[in-house]
């Protein structure tokens, strides 16, 4: 008999919801104990965003901001259903805008200019499978400066 506990391999594929300044929304995916050599590893990438918002701004300007989450990291299984996971991301926010200048032609429109920030941080948590298919998981993002919390399905 080997000491080596068999792990099932399977994907998790999650719905992430980051309760931040502009609530972000986004999907997971994560694979789970496909090496033979490493079965308590895995690894997860993920991506959220936000609802564009527009910025009160003097008319005839417009402007708007959008912000999105990248994260990519490496989880370890305790047991069979319980796993922390950690790992890095970029906060990226996207405020766009006009000038106020519009081209003398006809149908001419402001051009819109962009600036982007983006903040690194890292982020950890929890993932704990309920059911065979149902997975819960809930973590802290540095990045964000809030909470991440995930449901989905396991296969």
């Amino acid at each position: 008999m080997s000491d080596v506990t068999e792990n099932t391999p399977y994907i998790a594929l999650m719905l992430d919801y980051v309760p931040n300044e502009d609530s972000l929304y986004g999907i997971t995916i994560a694979p789970y104990h496909f090496d033979d050599n490493y079965q308590q590893w895995g690894y997860y990438l993920g991506y959220a965003r936000s609802r564009e918002t527009d910025i009160t701004v003097p008319e005839p300007a417009q402007s708007n901001r959008q912000d999105s989450l990248w994260r990519l990291g490496l989880s370890y299984s305790f047991t069979q259903d319980l796993s922390f996971y950690a790992g890095g991301s970029a906060y990226i926010s996207t405020t766009a805008y006009t000038n106020n200048i519009s081209p003398r032609i006809v149908d001419g429109n402001p051009t819109w200019e962009e600036d982007k920030t983006t903040q690194w941080g890292a982020e950890a948590g929890f993932r704990y499978r309920l059911t065979e298919h149902l997975i819960l998981s809930a973590g802290y993002n540095s990045s964000t400066e809030s909470a991440l919390f995930s449901i989905g399905y396991a296969g």
